[in-house]
Parts: structure tokens; sequence; C-alpha cells
């Protein structure tokens, strides 16, 4: 079946420049969480997605890993690192969460909010340069021969980034299906991945496995029984 309109892959680089903030302790960080720029909130939540820097199960965004590893705050990493950045449609509300979450904390635990970290958290920030590519698809099987081309930051772009550039809970590809070809289900199911259970070239190949109706694997159903629900 032939799209009404056609995929077209973009991909995406990110200049990242140094913001001169840093902290040393737990009160400085939220000071600045506060009051830093939007895309340094984007940048230390996602770029680990981004440069599929981590494997399923650690920490994945900035923030947590240094209450973890510099302060050795284990809880309120383990909270920042659950907080779903699928659930969110825009910087603003992110940061609030980030911020109720590190300011319910320090309630808990007001000594620490003075303890010095090992090394100082700097703050980074950056800035996308949005590059459109070659590959421009009319159907389910093409778009998933090209998925399994382009570079993962094009997946990037279109899974993760998405999000705020729709100001919605969904991402490119489902859009794309569910207008086109009135898939919801697949549509939803596309929306319904989480990234938090895998590296970036699974998620692709899940992406794939789910447009081509290929069945879950073992493995795959083991990691949606254990998912909390």
């Amino acid at each position: 079946m032939r799209a009404k309109t056609p995929f077209q892959f973009y991909t995406s680089s990110q200049l990242v420049e140094i913001t001169g903030r840093k902290a040393a302790k737990l009160k400085t960080f939220l000071d600045i969480i506060k009051e830093i720029e939007a895309s340094s909130i984007f940048y230390h939540v996602h770029h680990a997605f981004r440069e599929h820097q981590f494997a399923p199960g650690m920490y994945t965004n900035d923030f947590a890993h240094w209450v973890g590893e510099e302060i050795s705050k284990d809880a309120l990493a383990e909270r920042l690192a659950n907080i779903n950045i699928k659930d969110y449609t825009d910087i603003a509300s992110l940061r609030e969460k980030i911020v109720e979450t590190i300011e319910s904390y320090l309630k808990e635990d007001p000594e620490s909010g003075n303890l010095e970290a090992k090394h100082n958290f700097y703050f980074c920030k950056s800035v996308a340069v949005v590059m459109k590519t070659k590959y421009l698809v009319w159907d389910q099987e093409e778009f998933c021969s090209i998925l399994g081309k382009v570079g993962l930051r094009s997946l990037f772009f279109h899974f993760f980034e998405a999000r705020l550039r729709l100001g919605r809970k969904t991402n490119d590809f489902s859009d794309w299906i569910k207008f086109n070809f009135k898939k919801e289900k697949l549509a939803r199911q596309i929306e319904e991945l989480d990234p938090y259970l895998y590296t970036m070239d699974q998620l692709r190949d899940q992406i794939i496995n789910l447009v081509r109706g290929k069945k879950d694997s073992l493995w795959e159903r083991l990691l949606k029984w254990l998912k909390p629900r």
C-alpha cells in the first residue's frame, strides 16, 4: 500500500557548549536546574540515548548519574532515573518534575543538600542542526529497509526529539503510519516502546519488527512481563 504522503528521513547533529555553570553540592545543583536554559535540560536528559552510551539498567540521564556516582545518594538517583521522558512533551514540565523530585528528597534528607560531591557537575547545552537525508519512502517495507540503513541519530531525531517538536506523546514514525495507513494499533505499539529497556540498535530492530508484523522473541516477552505495571 502506497502512502498518501512520503516519509522523509532527517538526521541531526548537536553542537555542545559548556555553559560555565557548575555544582559541587546538591542544593547548588537544584538551584541551577531551576534556571538553566531549556537546551541544557534537554541535553543532560537525552544525550545518553542519542549517543547510545548506556546499557539497559544503567542511569540514563546525567543528573541521575551524578547524584548516584558523585554524591552516593542512590535513592535519589533512582528517582531521577525513573522519570519517564516519554511522559513529557515540553522541557518546562520535565524541568518541574526534576525539581520536584530533588526537593522532595531534600525534605526527607536535608543534610544531603550540603554534601560535597567527588567531582563537580558541569552544565552543558546543545543546539540541534537538522539536516534532510536522501531517503524518502512511500510504503512500509521501504520504510523498514531505510530505517535499517540510516544512522542512529536519525532514529533519535524521529523517535525522541519528535515528542517535543510535535507537542504530544508520539513520534514521527507512529504519526506517519497512523495518518497514511490508518493502522492505529501499530502506531500505538511503536509509541509504547520503552527506550529504557533497549539500546538504540535494539529499539530500531523492535520498530522494524513491529512494522513487519514479526512476533516478539521470548526475551522481549520476558522484558514485558518484568516491566512494572
